[in-house]
C-alpha cells in the first residue's frame, strides 16, 4: 500500500492542503504570498456572482442527478427483459454519450438549440409548432434545463449500466416466486428489484451528482455562462478568479467551500440511502 500512500499524500493531501493555506493569502500566483487572514473568506460572502455560481451549481448537480437515476434505472429494467443481443446492442447505443468529452457533447448541443439554424426549431417549424420556437440559449427560462437535459444525456448511461449489472445478479427463482404469487411487474420493480440494487443506486447517484457539481466544460461551449451571466457555475468562476483576474488566494477559498459543498452532498446522500440492507 506505501506506493498508493506516496501518490496520494502527493497529489491529493498536499494539494488540498496547499490550497487550504493559499486561501488565507493575497497571492496572485508569482512572488511571496502576503498573509490576508479571513478577508478573502468575508468578500466571498458578498460576493453576488458568487452566490448565483453556488445556486446554478446545485441547480445543475441536483436535477441532472434526480433525471439520469431515474432515466437510467428504467432502461436498465427495460433491458432486462431483452433478449441478449438486442440488449446489448441496446447498452452499447445509450452508454456511448458517456463517453463523448463534455465539451464535444456541448458543441453537438448546440446545433441542436441554437436559434436560427438550430435542429430543434426547424424540427418545430416542420410540425407547424412554431409559436414553440424560442432562443433555447439565451432565454432564461430554458437555457438552465437546456443544460441538465444535456447533462442527463450524458449521464444516464453510466446510471443504466450499473443498475443493469445489480438486477442480473437477482435470482430469478425470487421473480419467479413473486410471478407465481400473483405480483405484477411493477410491484416486481418497486418491491424487488430497486430494493436490492440499492447499493448500485446509491453509487449511480453518488457519480451522477459529482458530475453535476463538478460541471464546467458543458456549460463553457453551450453558453460561456450567458446570458448575463446567469448560467456561470463554481468551477468556471474560480478558474476565472485565479487565470483571469490572478486572484489565487480568493479562488482558493472558494475551492475550499466548493469541496465543503461536496462533502455535504455526500452526507446527505449516506444519509438518504441509509438503513436497511437486502441479501439473497
Amino acid at each position: 500500500m506505501l506506493p498508493a500512500f506516496i501518490a496520494y499524500l502527493l497529489f491529493m493531501s498536499y494539494p488540498l492542503c496547499r490550497t487550504l493555506f493559499i486561501s488565507f493569502t493575497d497571492w496572485n500566483g508569482f512572488g511571496k504570498a502576503a498573509f490576508a487572514g479571513i478577508e478573502n473568506f468575508t468578500e466571498v460572502l458578498s460576493d453576488k456572482t458568487f452566490g448565483l455560481a453556488l445556486k446554478n451549481t446545485v441547480y445543475f448537480a441536483v436535477f441532472s442527478s434526480i433525471f439520469s437515476v431515474i432515466i437510467g434505472l428504467l432502461l436498465a429494467w427495460l433491458i432486462l427483459y431483452m433478449r441478449k443481443m438486442e440488449g446489448q446492442v441496446v447498452r452499447t447505443l445509450m452508454f456511448v454519450p458517456n463517453v463523448i468529452a463534455p465539451t464535444i457533447t456541448g458543441l453537438l448541443f448546440m446545433f441542436i438549440f441554437t436559434e436560427d439554424i438550430g435542429l430543434l426549431n426547424n424540427v418545430l417549424s416542420v410540425l407547424g409548432l412554431s409559436h414553440l420556437r424560442t432562443a433555447w440559449l439565451t432565454n432564461l427560462s430554458t437555457v438552465k434545463p437546456v443544460i441538465v437535459a444535456v447533462t442527463v444525456w450524458r449521464q444516464f448511461g453510466l446510471t443504466m449500466v450499473l443498475c443493469y449489472a445489480g438486477m442480473q445478479g437477482i435470482p430469478k427463482e425470487l421473480i419467479e416466486s413473486a410471478r407465481i404469487d400473483g405480483a405484477g411487474e411493477r410491484k416486481i420493480f418497486t418491491h424487488i428489484l430497486v430494493p436490492l440494487i440499492k447499493p448500485q443506486i446509491e453509487i449511480a447517484t453518488m457519480f451522477t451528482l459529482l458530475g453535476g457539481l463538478k460541471i464546467y466544460d458543458s456549460v463553457i461551449s453551450l453558453t460561456a455562462g450567458g446570458p448575463a451571466r446567469q448560467t456561470v457555475v463554481l468551477p468556471m468562476w474560480i478558474i476565472e478568479n485565479a487565470f483571469t483576474y490572478s486572484r489565487m488566494g480568493y479562488a482558493s477559498v472558494m475551492c475550499v467551500l466548493f469541496i465543503g459543498l461536496v462533502l455535504v452532498f455526500i452526507g446527505i446522500l449516506r444519509f438518504i440511502f441509509r438503513g436497511e440492507r437486502y441479501e439473497y
